[in-house]
């Protein structure tokens, strides 16, 4: 199965988690790491997990250190509602780009961000591959927060 690719920093923000901290500190010229806990309720371990990847997609940095708190700030500027960049279709499968560019119908369906709701959703997947004879190549931590369903054009 063909993979699709995205843009990091598109992938970084599609988590919840990521795109609450994100526009928490678009809001605010610095944050400490204790008032971004506060701010969106998420365990110090998950906190430093979700900014590690926003650093590692150059969205924002650790741009001091006073005593045992970090201060955190927004490097790079962009819309987290943001539609993902205009190439995304590119790295869809070949056969899947010539069927929305026949006139193919995409729906979305949106998985709710709880645990137990993705991890449906990804046996699901799994589920449905198998029956096709499909290998997907889903890393171990992935977990869908949408699924994107193409059907065929519509005949005029």
């Amino acid at each position: 199965m063909s993979k699709i690719r995205v843009d990091g920093r598109t992938m970084a923000l599609s988590h919840p988690t990521r795109r609450a901290l994100y526009e928490a500190l678009l809001e605010a010229e610095e944050m400490s790491t204790v008032l971004l806990q506060k701010a969106t309720e998420v365990t110090r371990y998950h906190l430093y997990h979700h900014l590690q990847s926003l650093q590692r997609n150059g969205l924002v940095e650790n741009h001091r250190n006073q005593g045992r708190a970090r201060w955190w700030r927004v490097t790079e500027r962009v819309s987290p509602g943001a539609a993902p960049s205009p190439d995304w279709a590119a790295s869809l499968p070949e056969s899947a780009r010539a069927l929305l560019e026949a006139g193919a119908e995409a729906h979305v369906i949106p998985i709710p961000a709880s645990a137990t709701d993705q991890i449906g959703a990804r046996k699901a997947l799994e589920e449905i591959a198998a029956a096709y004879g499909v290998e997907l190549d889903m890393a171990f931590t992935f977990m869908p927060n949408s699924i994107l369903v193409i059907g065929p054009p519509r005949r005029a």
